[in-house]
């Protein structure tokens, strides 16, 4: 008995010692009340820029939380802010900085310098080698009728925010602002003399900070001579006062480009009637080409006018009033090498006449009337007298074409 007792205090104070021992080996490494850590950063957010970046997050609640630093490259790159008591979000741009993504890392700091845990964001900073990519929106078209120049633009790209638009106009210097979903822009009293400039204005991501412009394009708006007018845009544009068409002969096989085919009115009693149409674009009138229907026995026959006028008009009056509004561009006659059309009875056309009408009879306006300067949108051809008086009154063409001046 006593022995047992005597074995169990011996192996209490041995157990004594020993716990004494290992408390010394680990003392060192034990931090008295428990390691610190700062309330850290809360969804942080960076928004990109150009050469810049902003970081933002919200601050928290623990008022421990005096400084923070955020460091990228690997931690090799830093700044250090204060963070104030008062803030609910916290934010500082980083400027200048190279272009590139990075991951920021963000530590918030107490005063006895214990920091938090890192808290990573991903951000993107735009450059030269971002906007060197970046294009203006495509100007398809321009337009110009002697004051007014209208531009006509392409679809714009998602990330444009409009186009900052320079120019000249009879009062000196503009500039404006071209909305995404605008595709056509009309500048009113255009100087041509001067040039417009351009850049595209893109905002590369929906929480940029900055927005970046594509290459400022300058373009010097010409007239050039000589150029045939495009058609694409023509369109039958009738008025009170002008001949009918017969529906299955529509005004606009004049100008469908096949000389093949015509354009077939209704009857009248008596000449002189007209037809209007709209050009689509203004321009300058220079010459033209016209064919008569192409059928043989009926060439220099049965509507072809041998006596006609053309108008032209950029605002012609709505109650189709051959007014003022209206600018005489030429008086013409068409003229028959064996002249047969003005004979009564009828003789078929002859070798020169079919070669005549099919190679097209060319006109030239005479500077329009006196004003070499008219500018017109809208045309009306006035038939004075036909071929072959003898007939019904009617217009009967297979196609005309139109050269002048236009701006490029």
């Amino acid at each position: 008995m006593k022995n047992s007792l005597f074995i169990i205090i011996i192996g209490v104070a041995l157990g004594f010692f020993s716990c004494s021992d290992q408390t010394a080996i680990y003392k060192d490494y034990v931090v008295p009340n428990g390691l610190v850590y700062p309330g850290p950063a809360l969804n942080p957010i960076a928004y990109p820029g150009d050469n810049r970046i902003q970081i933002t997050w919200s601050r928290g609640t623990d008022p421990r939380v005096k400084t923070a630093k955020i460091f990228w490259n690997n931690y090799t790159d830093s700044v250090e802010l204060t963070v104030p008591a008062g803030v609910d979000l916290v934010s500082y741009t980083i400027s200048p900085i190279a272009e590139n993504t990075y991951s920021f890392m963000i530590h918030t700091y107490d005063a006895q310098g214990n920091k938090s845990i890192p808290v990573e964001v991903l951000g993107t900073v735009y450059g030269n080698n971002y906007k060197d990519m970046l294009r203006n929106r495509l100007l398809k078209s321009t337009s110009y009728d002697g004051q007014d120049l209208v531009l006509k633009w392409g679809s714009a790209e998602d990330t444009e925010v409009g186009i900052q638009l320079n120019y000249f106009d009879n009062g000196g210097a503009k500039s404006l602002t071209v909305e995404p979903d605008e595709t056509e822009t009309v500048l009113p009293s255009f100087d041509l003399s001067k040039p417009i400039t351009y850049s595209t204005t893109h905002k590369p991501d929906s929480l940029s900070i900055d927005l970046l412009q594509a290459t400022t394009v300058e373009k010097t708006l010409t007239v050039v001579s000589g150029v045939e007018i495009s058609k694409a845009d023509w369109a039958d544009s009738r008025l009170p006062g002008d001949i009918g068409i017969n529906g299955s002969y529509p005004l606009n096989r004049l100008w469908n480009g096949n000389t093949g085919d015509f354009m077939h009115s209704a009857d009248v009693t008596a000449c002189p009637f007209t037809v209007t149409w709209d050009m689509g674009l203004a321009t300058q009138l220079e010459r033209m080409k016209l064919w008569p229907r192409p059928d043989n026995d009926d060439r220099w026959n049965k509507g072809q006018p041998r006596l006609f006028e053309i108008y032209g008009s950029l605002n012609p009056n709505p109650d189709g009033s051959l007014d003022s509004s209206w600018t005489l561009l030429g008086s013409f006659e068409c003229v028959q090498p064996s002249g047969n059309g003005t004979k009564n009875p009828y003789e078929a056309p002859t070798t020169d006449d079919i070669a005549l009408s099919n190679s097209g009879l060319d006109f030239d306006f005479p500077g329009s009337a006196g004003n070499p300067n008219t500018w017109v949108r809208y045309i009306r051809l006035r038939s004075l007298e036909n071929f072959h008086i003898s007939e019904t009154p009617r217009l009967l063409l297979a196609e005309i074409t139109f050269w002048g001046k236009a701006v490029k």
